[in-house]
């Protein structure tokens, strides 16, 4: 699993430019530790995006909404969100193509727009969102290790409420959060795996039964009992494992398929 760090990736530059270096909100130390206290056996990925969102609504001053865009097999779409209306300005951007989320989770930059009214860039997304009300918005790449796994779009309801602080305190958050989306992901797909695993095996120990049934029933081998179960299984058009299950609760009540005849 990813392992936690307040690495920042803003990269608007605020040392370069000789700009002093601003304090995180006071929040911010309170709400990485709440995203470090996830209980990833009681956490889906859902729960845990839909808590990031509430706290960065409570920690990034300004903020009046907040939206995350997943990336998951070359899809990316809004897996949670503080409002409809933040779904629906996050969902416009998949729609059309363009947006500041989308942008960010490309190129794994953060991208703002200080006001609605008249961004050079995605001017057909920022007309969509001023009409809903959010007049600027801030949108970070959600990154561990290199990979960006989506992004955390803030919303405002005035123009240029995203100050360096807010960038800073946005950027660190963003940062931690995914590594809660990266742990939690990992955790759910070893779930998955184990159960998988422990499926295969019960149905490789029931297809084996199964098997052991036919050979005694029609004095066979071991490849004429598996090639009679595969045969039952294409003519009933259902999974192998299915029909070994059925052979074999069959056995107990003395309920067998018919022998294949030569």
């Amino acid at each position: 699993m990813a392992t936690a760090g307040f690495e920042t990736r803003n990269r608007l530059t605020r040392h370069q430019s000789g700009q002093p270096v601003t304090e995180p909100a006071d929040g911010l130390y309170d709400a990485i530790a709440d995203l470090s206290r996830i209980l990833l056996a009681e956490e889906s990925v859902e729960t845990t995006l839909q808590r990031v969102a509430d706290l960065a609504t409570r920690t990034v001053p300004n903020c009046a909404g907040v939206g995350i865009t997943v990336l998951e097999r070359g899809r990316t779409e809004t897996r949670a969100a503080t409002s409809g209306i933040v779904f629906e300005v996050d969902s416009y951007q998949y729609e059309i193509d363009e947006g500041p989320c989308l942008t960010a989770v490309r190129d794994g930059q953060p991208h703002a727009v200080p006001d609605m009214a008249g961004p050079e860039a995605w001017p057909r997304w920022a007309k969509y969102t001023a009409a809903r009300k959010f007049l600027s918005s801030l949108s970070l790449p959600m990154t561990v290790r290199d990979e960006t796994l989506g992004a955390l779009n803030l919303y405002a309801k005035t123009p240029h409420a995203f100050g360096s602080a807010e960038h800073e305190t946005a950027s660190m958050f963003a940062a931690q959060a995914a590594v809660a989306l990266a742990n939690v992901r990992t955790y759910v797909a070893s779930v998955e795996l184990g159960r998988q695993l422990q499926e295969a095996l019960v149905s490789r120990a029931v297809i084996e039964q199964a098997k052991g049934i036919l050979m005694v029933r029609d004095q066979c081998d071991d490849d004429t009992a598996f090639e009679t179960l595969r045969v039952l299984s294409q003519r009933a058009n259902r999974k192998l494992r299915e029909i070994a299950r059925e052979i074999v609760e069959g056995a107990k009540t003395g309920i067998l398929p018919p022998a294949e005849e030569d």
